[in-house]
């Protein structure tokens, strides 16, 4: 996940919790709280400027599951949507995870070891999270079986990536690493041992039903080449000097100790192997993205990205999106429709167009290109922040109206922004009339190219639009409208231009929203009051109750 290799985890905490684990099970939430607090790379990008309105717990949850031999895997959601919302801010750190994500794609069998690595810590960590607890439950067969499944890891991601030219190669060093250490010596003689105690040939005499008539052990050679071989004499020798001593060991207690003993040497190996499974992670899921992607007929891509001297400047090169879409349709019955996005480095480009055409959509579709790229090819630059104000919330001890509370967003942006971000405003300036409205649109347009960020804005004030259009006053504004088809409905791609109208008297018979509909109903409450005046009024509609329902909640 770094060019130079880093531990991010608390290597105390996280081997503490790893003996208590073994030792008692049920440490899953330990791990995850511990994995939650690990060092992310810096990052330009504050999570509370995008995250919600974007929805990136909810791209996690929906678009990132991953299937392995048929059976689906579900990344640790709280884990991805904080690595997601802290993209670095070094391009060396993004460039360094394309090269790993890019093989993958290419290499099928890179992939199916990528798979089986990830199977084996994810046994391993299952066991650990398993607890002692049970009637029947043997805890010295539950430790030996962890050990088991430790050495079973271990040893598929050394042979894992044995020729990869990114930093993938690095999973199967460090387990090469494991494998020569004292530590793992132990581990691979005590299960040699315990499962390879003896060698016995046997003869075995069947009757003619194919019934067993007899069974004579012919030879039994011990396994004497194991470290902890003790010879039967020798066995037997202790037994009688512990029993005149006083002494009562039973033969489970003596192999729990060695097993723990083991373990110890081997834990400080395991808090890589935390991180380790953490990246693995990260790169399934986004192979999981991309595979949805396809079952939609749709594609996704690694996007060429373009700094100045390091990023620290600005970007100059346009932003050139093709085949962009919006990932949160990809459940939808129908696949989302795709458009292409040509925006100047630090250009404004205003949405128009009816509702539900596709504006919001569009806006989030073009956030989330800052963390994954929903696209089938796109050049960017490497931005230094994201702002993205999309979902508009009333709270119940909200002081302000809707203007005092444009007005706030609008303050909260230029607190937030920095030189050469990305900003997505949704409907800016809604809550107030269209003159007061416009004063404010042209002065946020006015301030903001001062940080060269790009801006994207979504307005339904069209001849304020047109005229921003034809004044041709702020550099390197551009407009996209919903594009119509021939009968005037959205198709849901964009086209350069101003929206004539918003259909809004459309989108009110799409609703069930015109005089002849509300009337009838009008008269067909009259109708039913009428017949029983003695009734009490007629309850509304079960769908007015679940929206009315929906809006006090």
């Amino acid at each position: 996940m770094h060019p130079e290799p880093q531990r991010r985890l608390d290597v105390r905490s996280v081997e503490q919790a790893l003996v208590f684990a073994f030792a008692s099970g049920g440490q899953r939430e330990t791990l995850e709280r511990l994995s939650l607090r690990s060092k992310l790379e810096p990052s330009s990008f504050a999570p509370d400027c995008f995250a919600k309105d974007l929805f990136v717990a909810e791209f996690v949850s929906l678009c990132t599951s991953f299937s392995i031999d048929g059976r689906r895997h579900q990344p640790q959601p709280g884990r991805l949507t904080r690595l997601l919302s802290h993209p670095p801010a070094a391009p060396e750190i993004v460039e360094f995870r394309q090269r790993a994500l890019r093989e993958l794609l290419e290499r099928r069998e890179l992939r199916r070891a990528l798979e089986s690595s990830y199977l084996r810590l994810h046994e391993l960590f299952l066991l650990l999270e398993s607890s002692d607890s049970g009637k029947h439950f043997d805890p010295v067969a539950r430790r030996l079986e962890i050990l088991r499944a430790t050495q079973r890891a271990i040893d598929t991601l050394a042979d894992a990536f044995p020729d990869v030219a990114s930093g993938l190669g690095r999973a199967s060093a460090y387990a090469r690493e494991v494998q020569r250490s004292p530590a793992y010596e132990n581990l691979r003689q005590l299960l040699d041992h315990e499962g390879h105690l003896a060698t016995v040939r046997v003869d075995v005499t069947l009757a003619y039903d194919g019934h067993l008539r007899g069974l004579e052990i012919v030879r039994a050679d011990e396994n004497v080449q194991n470290r902890f071989y003790v010879s039967p004499f020798t066995r037997l020798l202790t037994r009688i000097r512990l029993f005149f001593r006083g002494y009562h060991l039973r033969q489970t207690e003596v192999l729990g100790r060695l097993i723990n003993s083991v373990f110890d040497g081997v834990a400080p190996f395991l808090v890589d192997a935390v991180e380790l499974w953490a990246s693995l992670e990260f790169y399934l899921a986004a192979l999981g993205f991309a595979d949805l992607a396809r079952s939609k007929d749709l594609e996704v891509c690694l996007p060429r990205l373009s700094a100045v001297d390091g990023g620290a400047e600005p970007p100059e090169t346009p932003t050139d999106i093709t085949g962009l879409f919006n990932p949160f349709l990809l459940h939808e019955e129908r696949p989302p429709k795709s458009c292409d996005v040509t925006v100047a480095a630090s250009g404004f480009v205003v949405l128009t167009g009816p509702n539900s055409g596709g504006k919001t959509r569009l806006l989030q579709a073009i956030g989330l290109c800052q963390l994954p790229v929903p696209a089938k090819e796109a050049a960017l630059g490497f931005r230094r922040g994201l702002f993205v104000s999309i979902v508009d919330e009333v709270s119940v001890d909200q002081r302000e109206g809707r203007l005092g509370s444009e007005l706030l967003r609008i303050r909260r942006l230029f607190e937030s922004l920095c030189l050469g971000a990305t900003v997505i405003l949704d409907e800016l300036c809604s809550g107030t009339n269209p003159s007061e409205a416009e004063e404010i649109f042209r002065l946020v347009l006015e301030l903001l190219a001062e940080l060269k960020p790009q801006v994207f804005i979504s307005t339904h004030f069209l001849h304020f639009a047109e005229r921003l259009r034809d004044e041709g006053e702020v550099p390197g504004l551009s407009f996209l409208q919903v594009e119509l088809d021939a009968e005037q409905r959205p198709t849901y791609r964009f086209v350069p231009g101003v929206a004539s109208t918003s259909l809004a008297r459309m989108t009110a018979e799409r609703l069930g929203v015109t005089r002849e509909a509300l009337r009838s109903l009008v008269e067909a409450a009259r109708r039913e009051q009428t017949s029983r005046p003695d009734s009490p009024l007629p309850a509304p509609p079960e769908s007015a109750q679940a929206r009315l329902g929906g809006a006090l909640k």
